[in-house]
């Protein structure tokens, strides 16, 4: 899925390759059993290999979690602050019948239908559902496309992280973001703040993930792909920290979202036909 995102963005602009891809969305297929959705791939000749991810979140009930967006907020607390996060300070559970929250809970502690996804798009649902005390949303997105709507232009913050490395692959660690935006919210800053130092916050970690990539395979060619960089503030930080010292390419003609993966599909089995 993510491999088809950064060919579909190769294909719009006629690179060569090799190049980085950073794919960000909701949700699609890893290959190692988990959703994938924060991957920073490596892409040359119909093949890639995953260079960075996201640290992943438990989706309680799986696709149910996705319209619940509470229960990724829940999961993102309960994994920022070990199990015991401060929800009375939340507006978000205000809403949430604490019977449900216990069983959610325990579907998460145990991983019970919760499978593992490292989509940054869930980051956004988590974080945008308890800055907007929102608990649902009526379409995959929703809350994601509100959060970006509600930052505050003025606000140029931005949250923490740490980047560890495990068996080859970098892992970028937001619980200290989910922890300072918890912070804010609870002391009163405003939602818009907050949203955009979220924001900020994630396009740091998206060009530390690149400038360690590079670190290692030089400086190649950089494609922004995937639904999460149809948000244009997301796409214009990251594109700020990174131009000047890399090749930078954004979508223009293809969606960066799903409707660009057939093209990207038809790229790497052209690829690997010929091979």
């Amino acid at each position: 899925h993510h491999h088809a995102h950064v060919a579909s963005a190769v294909a719009e602009h006629g690179l060569a390759g090799p190049v980085l891809g950073l794919a960000w969305d909701g949700t699609g297929y890893g290959t190692d059993g988990t959703a994938w959705g924060g991957e920073l791939l490596l892409v040359r000749d119909g093949a890639f290999e995953r260079l960075a991810t996201l640290r992943p979140l438990r989706l309680a009930g799986s696709d149910e979690a996705i319209r619940q967006v509470w229960r990724i907020a829940l999961a993102a607390l309960d994994d920022a602050y070990g199990g015991a996060p401060p929800l009375e300070r939340l507006r978000l559970f205000d809403a949430v019948p604490p019977r449900d929250v216990a069983v959610v809970r325990q579907m998460i502690a145990k991983g019970v239908r919760s499978p593992l996804a490292h989509g940054a798009g869930r980051y956004f649902d988590a974080i945008g559902a308890l800055g907007l005390a929102r608990e649902r949303a009526s379409y995959e997105g929703q809350v994601a496309l509100e959060w970006n709507l509600a930052a505050d232009e003025s606000e140029t913050g931005s949250y923490p992280f740490e980047l560890s490395e495990t068996g080859g692959l970098v892992q970028a660690d937001l619980r200290p973001l989910v922890r300072a935006a918890v912070g804010d919210l609870s002391s009163g800053v405003s939602p818009g703040q907050v949203s955009a130092r979220f924001h900020e916050g994630m396009a740091d970690v998206a060009a530390a993930l690149v400038r360690r990539a590079a670190a290692g395979h030089g400086r190649l060619p950089v494609v922004l792909t995937g639904g999460c960089f149809q948000n244009a503030r997301l796409a214009e930080s990251v594109l700020a920290r990174l131009e000047g010292d890399f090749d930078v390419r954004l979508h223009g003609e293809v969606p960066p979202g799903d409707g660009g993966i057939a093209l990207g599909q038809a790229l790497v089995a052209d690829a690997v036909a010929g091979s």
